[in-house]
């Protein structure tokens, strides 16, 4: 609610800046109206109310002081100083309440809200910023390695604090569940993957077993019957999804180790499809299961989704022939959805030069597409006419330069949604996404970190820039496309780079700084003729004046 400000010509029914006989009059007018002895009984309150505000007001306006005070402060009296106040409700301010309202104070002021931050305090020190705990980033640096095998980063991910945790830590009760689920995970493994399942040897705590069992479990698609352990199993699967992205990964490629971050892109397709590594990628098809898929390969030959989409309707049948037809039809609609990815153009360049030298800023183009994307959609940018990368040539220098320039702000006006990848397995939706990595052939390490391709739907173009070795020598470089949700999707292509001595490269053209003389019928020719004279009188008179 606003306060309404006193105001004395108001009171007096004047306008501002009267004189002080339009004031005096105003003033008896109401005093004779207002006067107590004036009005009537029921009026005599309200009448010494208004006679002390008319009073009060003509003082004001009256008095020299009084209405400078008015003036500069809005108070006849001067500068005043204002308090606000709450108002509550009765019941807490009387005095039989108030033992009450003090306990009332003292549980919420000196428990519950020093609980509570308390608790959020403690839970903001113990995660880092992508929400991964810090004990388990300390023991993720303490123990990945650049030459690890995929087996032993298995071990690692599930030494992470995380599965130590309440809802997912190791209980008694489980003993009996786990040790039965350990001989079916022991059998499987032994008959289709050729690997002996084992506990982990470095990481030996009994959470780590449990989060361990749970997961091969998950890659071997051992079936759970205790409902209990089964909803544990799925929360530990998403759980080192994330470790995987947001804490192995980051350190792996922090290091430019290219061996480790590949292995720990494999481990992302595995816990998304629920499969075992170097497994066939038709085990990610409804109806492949671990005891028909090796006969199909053994008698059909047949190993993977792309080789199985080359092949006519009748040849797939006959693939498939130890499917229903309803799981061969669900099979082959799946394998239409699983994308195959296409390098469509690599183009390694320095913007504005024709060859590459040491320590230049090199850039790389790569032009990837889905060759079976329902829709072909190519984004050209808002109302703008866009080169295709693959339409330019190695040695236009000028169109290129104008395709990188250009390359920002279409990206920006370019995003898509990805399609969401087939994944039963897998608790939750998951969008198919996709890493690009260059690293080097002879050093194995990282030239940039890979990138991530979170919206390929039909084709994209990714610019990379990275600084060129200070050698004249000719590199060879590894790209590598891999899907974070799907086996058997990769890409590599081998990419040769040659930097070059940069007298290689053609000299500037000489900048022309010659003037042309002014023809002798212009204006410019007469004016500088007109100066020419005038400097010459100026040294004649000078000449003289020497002789003199």
């Amino acid at each position: 609610m606003e306060a309404k400000m006193w105001d004395p010509y108001e009171i007096l029914g004047i306008d501002n800046g009267e004189k002080e006989e339009t004031i005096t009059r105003a003033y008896r007018k109401l005093s004779l109206k207002w006067h107590p002895d004036k009005v009537g009984k029921d009026l005599k309150e309200k009448a010494g109310e208004m006679m002390a505000e008319i009073n009060r007001a003509h003082k004001t306006l009256t008095n020299a002081e009084a209405r400078e005070n008015y003036e500069k402060y809005g108070n006849p009296d001067g500068m005043q100083t204002q308090s606000m106040g709450i108002a509550l409700p009765k019941l807490l301010v009387e005095a039989h309440t108030s033992p009450f309202v003090l306990a009332l104070y003292g549980l919420v002021f000196g428990f519950i809200m020093p609980f509570y931050v308390g608790r959020w305090w403690y839970n903001s020190t113990r995660y880092q910023k992508d929400h991964i705990l810090n004990p388990t980033m300390s023991t993720f640096f303490k123990n990945i390695r650049e030459h690890i095998s995929q087996r032993n980063l298995i071990e690692l991910l599930t030494a992470a604090s995380e599965f130590a945790e309440d809802d997912l830590k190791y209980r008694p009760a489980d003993e009996a569940a786990l040790k039965a689920l350990v001989e079916k995970i022991r059998r499987v493994s032994q008959i289709y993957a050729n690997d002996m399942f084992s506990a982990p040897k470095k990481f030996t705590g009994k959470d780590v077993w449990k989060a361990n069992i749970l997961l091969h479990a998950h890659f071997f698609r051992v079936k759970i019957d205790d409902g209990e352990l089964a909803d544990q199993q799925q929360q530990v699967v998403m759980t080192a999804l994330t470790l995987v992205h947001r804490g192995l990964l980051q350190i792996s490629t922090t290091h430019n180790w290219y061996t480790c971050s590949t292995l720990l892109m494999n481990i992302s397709q595995m816990l998304v499809q629920g499969v075992y590594c170097y497994d066939a990628p038709l085990i990610q098809l409804p109806g492949i299961t671990w005891e028909n898929q090796p006969k199909i390969f053994k008698e059909k030959n047949l190993y993977s989704n792309h080789q199985l989409m080359r092949m006519t309707a009748g040849e797939q049948r006959k693939a498939l022939s130890l499917l229903n037809d309803k799981q061969f039809e669900e099979a082959i609609q799946v394998a239409k959805t699983i994308p195959r990815l296409e390098i469509a153009r690599v183009l390694l360049t320095v913007v504005g030069d024709k060859a590459i030298t040491p320590a230049s800023i090199v850039t790389l183009i790569v032009k990837v597409r889905i060759a079976n994307a329902p829709n072909k959609i190519v984004p050209r940018g808002k109302g703008v006419a866009v080169a295709d990368i693959e339409d330019i040539s190695d040695e236009d220098t000028a169109a290129i330069e104008n395709f990188v320039a250009d390359f920002g702000k279409r990206e920006k006006e370019t995003k898509q949604t990805p399609p969401e990848a087939y994944c039963p397995y897998f608790a939750g939706r998951k969008d198919s996404q996709w890493w690009l990595s260059f690293a080097n052939y002879q050093s194995g390490k990282l030239v940039v970190p890979p990138v991530r391709i979170s919206d390929l739907v039909s084709e994209r173009v990714v610019v990379l820039q990275f600084q060129a070795p200070p050698q004249k020598e000719t590199y060879r470089f590894h790209l590598s496309i891999k899907s974070d949700s799907y086996i058997g999707n990769d890409v590599m292509q081998e990419v040769q780079m040659t930097v070059v001595d940069r007298s290689t490269l053609p000299s500037e053209p000489a900048i022309v700084d010659d003037i042309s003389e002014p023809e002798e019928d212009s204006i410019a020719a007469q004016m500088a003729q007109l100066r020419g004279q005038q400097a010459g009188a100026r040294r004649g008179d000078d000449e003289s004046s020497d002789e003199d």
